[in-house]
């Protein structure tokens, strides 16, 4: 038995550079899907650090915002901080309150804000909205802010306050008024000193269905769509005049009177029926006192006849607290400049009767009532600093929602279990009291990771000053499973934290790159102390520095690396006593390449197994018009939602580009054979036989093609991969016959057609 090559030992020289080729690859921190721990870690080394935030906040006097970085700092430095700031609150009570601040922020809390009532002190209700409930209220800021205030933006504010009751509150009187609602038909109503609502009028549509014309055996279903579809019926027919009334508002006293003048030809004229037709949604619907049933359309109509939609603003007892509060947070610039002139200017435009501006400023008071019931009045004031526009605070209340839901669920839970013990015999509370006991559990484990969460969200907007960068990062992580969305969230705040936990610049690089953080696992770890030995420090670098260049370079590693390891494998196997010849120089070469080449997809795989996994929303499109695919792209489910018609998959390409690598490998051994059997010492008789005894290797092809079908089909149905199944369905099969058909028609057939005419000529020079 011969060895091939430069001998045993040169051979085996291969493997150790094979080895640190590979480890110079794994060693390389760059990933198609996921950013790597060691680049953040370089990224914020000797930046702002959460420890250094906190320490700055302490020094400011700022305990409220220092509390809410406690939860994520480390346990000794999370203890040191929490010492200092005990003993400043002893000092202080105001300080438990209002979260700290500079002495002019203890005097606008005293004296503008007027303290805190000392029920709400004993209940350790603490949040901002209480200070701004009290100032409202109790005491005198409104009034102060009125005559003193110099501020422009704050006066637009202080001026946009209704005094007279929630804008919008004229439905109920509409609902409830005789006239209206007694008799069916359409009505227009002409809103008058309405400072909110200038210029716009009323358009209502009833529908009545007495006790004698409803008939018995319908339900009230088919009775509430009988009487919506003739109120609708109403607005088809424009021949047909709907009688005027107007609403005038007398402070808070309202008054509706008909009013014919509401019927002029310029009022009717501007009306858009067929737009308002199908918008115009449902105000009221029921039974009648009398047996009967009604249905009452309704919406608000602008200037130019069209439909507005109004939104619901804040209930007034914390519309105004709310409001004063905001006009008081930019007199002390709580809010950054470029919010304090935004909510100014949508303030004059509320009063303009700009439904714009309107309804961005209700929305943003809902915002500013969702931030101030999480946060004490200084954890508000820093945190709204760090909001550079408008959109910001809009970002950052909508990820306090986000996390607030479960608790929310939760509380719903054990209010509907509290009703439903009140209204059961004592002898059958008590399976139901032990529900609730479990559903407070539940609700007390679901408050402490909100806290939690709550400070990464804080955290993170502190450090980084984007608000809409950090809910961006968090709505984009990838969800993989049709329900993980909970899930995602809580990954994607983990990774913050983990961002946060090295430094400020590491936080940023996250949110530009919006990948997650990328998860070594227990193989990849075991390993990573040997990193620095090959270079990791430098690799690190230039992972960050150039991305491209260093993803190159890592796949060449691998290649050579696998290439390496299959050519030293290849020498050092002993040659078959069988084997009478070698295959072409260039074709081992290949073979080494295409092994190489499946290898480093392989590692690829395994370091980075969300490449073989498809966000849901996001689905391969590859052209092909099966009926298998039309029948699946016709079901209904998120997963398969278009988010690009015209590109594909990463992992569309992974999947195909795969079993097109694994076609290749078996293509160039193929090859290594036929080369073989041309080397053979043997006449062309010797050569056709064994050419035909190769055929079973010559169709490995299609026999590896159908069976990556069969378990694409099989991934199809067991897992929630449908749409990249599907394609290595198609693509296996599809790639198995053409690398098949390639190989007889320009290779086995040229050639055997060769060794046929060669046998001929032979048995014509026979004796």
């Amino acid at each position: 038995m011969k060895i091939r090559g430069f001998g045993k030992f040169g051979n085996t020289l291969w493997f150790p550079v094979a080895t640190l080729l590979l480890l110079l690859g794994l060693a390389s921190p760059v990933y198609f899907t996921s950013i790597s721990q060691d680049t953040l870690e370089m990224v914020g080394e000797g930046t702002s650090s959460l420890s250094t935030q906190a320490e700055q906040q302490l020094r400011e006097n700022n305990l409220g915002p220092v509390e809410m970085i406690l939860p994520l700092l480390s346990p000794a430095e999370s203890a040191k901080f929490k010492t200092e700031i005990d003993e400043r609150k002893n000092k202080n009570r105001d300080l438990e309150v209002s979260g700290g601040g500079s002495i002019f922020d203890l005097l606008t809390f005293r004296e503008y804000f007027g303290g805190l009532d000392e029920y709400s002190r004993e209940q350790k209700r603490f949040s901002a909205y209480f200070v701004y409930n009290r100032a409202a209220t109790r005491g005198d800021l409104w009034k102060r802010l009125e005559e003193s205030s110099s501020n422009k933006n704050v006066q637009a504010i202080l001026a946009s306050i209704p005094k007279e009751g929630r804008p919008g509150a004229f439905w109920a009187k509409v609902i409830n008024e005789p006239n209206l609602s007694s008799f069916p038909g359409t009505k227009l109503i002409r809103l008058e000193n309405f400072r909110f609502f200038p210029q716009r009028r009323l358009l209502v549509s009833v529908a009545l269905r007495s006790k004698t014309e409803i008939d018995a055996n319908a339900s009230e279903a088919e009775i509430r769509d009988d009487c919506l579809a003739e109120a609708r019926q109403t607005f088809a027919s424009e021949d047909s005049l709907p009688r005027g009334f107007s609403l005038s508002r007398d402070g808070r006293e309202m008054a509706m009177e008909a009013n014919a003048s509401v019927l002029d030809a310029a009022d009717l004229a501007s009306l858009d029926y067929p737009s308002t037709l199908s918008r115009l949604g449902i105000i009221k619907s029921g039974p009648t006192p009398d047996g009967g049933y009604e249905v009452m359309l309704g919406g608000v109509v602008g200037p130019d006849g069209k439909l507005e939609e109004h939104g619901r603003w804040l209930p007034y007892p914390m519309l105004v607290p709310m409001m004063v509060g905001t006009a008081m947070a930019i007199e002390k610039d709580y809010f950054s400049s470029t919010v304090g002139y935004e909510l100014g200017k949508l303030s004059q435009g509320l009063l303009a009767g700009n439904l714009e501006a309107k309804e961005k400023l209700r929305a943003f008071y809902w915002a500013a009532h969702q931030l101030a019931r999480k946060l004490n009045l200084i954890q508000m004031a820093e945190v709204t600093k760090r909001c550079p526009d408008l959109k910001g605070v809009f970002d950052l209340a909508t990820l306090i929602r986000m996390r607030n839901r479960p608790l929310s669920e939760v509380a719903g839970k054990i209010k509907a279990a509290r009703r439903e013990i009140s209204s059961l015999a004592p002898e059958e509370t008590e399976e139901k009291k032990v529900e609730l006991k479990k559903l407070y559990s539940e609700r007390e484990e679901t408050e402490k990771r909100f806290q939690r969460e709550l400070s990464v969200v804080y955290a993170a907007t502190l450090l980084s000053g984007e608000p809409s960068g950090v809910l961006s990062y968090v709505k984009g992580f990838p969800v993989y499973d049709a329900d993980g969305d909970e899930v995602a969230t809580v990954e994607a705040l983990d990774d913050l934290e983990f961002a946060m936990g090295h430094g400020a610049e590491a936080l940023k690089y996250l949110l530009q790159m919006r990948k997650p953080v990328h998860n070594p696992g227990p193989v990849l770890s075991s390993i990573q102390p040997v990193f620095p030995v090959v270079g990791g420090g430098l690799l690190t670098w230039f992972s960050h520095a150039y991305q491209k260049s260093a993803m190159f370079l890592k796949l060449s590693f691998f290649l050579i690396a696998g290439a390496l390891f299959s050519t030293a494998i290849a020498n050092l196997l002993p040659k078959p006593d069988y084997s009478r010849s070698v295959a072409s120089p260039i074709l081992r070469f290949l073979r080494n390449f295409t092994v190489g080449s499946m290898a480093c997809v392989l590692i690829l795989f395994l370091l980075e197994p969300t490449l073989l996994q498809t966000p849901r929303g996001q689905v391969s499109v590859a052209g092909f018009d099966f009926a298998l695919a039309n029948l699946l792209m016709s079901a209904d489910d998120d997963s398969m939602l278009l988010k690009d018609e015209n590109s594909l998959t990463i992992v569309t390409g992974a999947v195909a580009g795969t079993f097109l690598l694994l076609q290749l490998v078996i293509f160039v051994f193929c090859l290594l054979r036929i080369s073989q059997v041309k080397r053979e010492e043997a006449d062309a008789r010797l050569k056709v036989k064994l050419l035909d005894n190769e055929d079973t290797l010559f169709d490995l092809g299609l026999y590896v093609g159908l069976g990556g079908t069969v378990l694409s089909l099989i991934l199809l149905l067991v897992l929630d991969v449908k749409q990249d199944a599907l394609i290595g369905a198609y693509t296996s099969t599809l790639f198995g016959i053409l690398f098949v058909a390639a190989l007889k028609i320009f290779f086995v057939r040229p050639y055997r057609n060769h060794l046929l005419v060669m046998q001929a000529e032979q048995k014509r020079y026979e004796p």
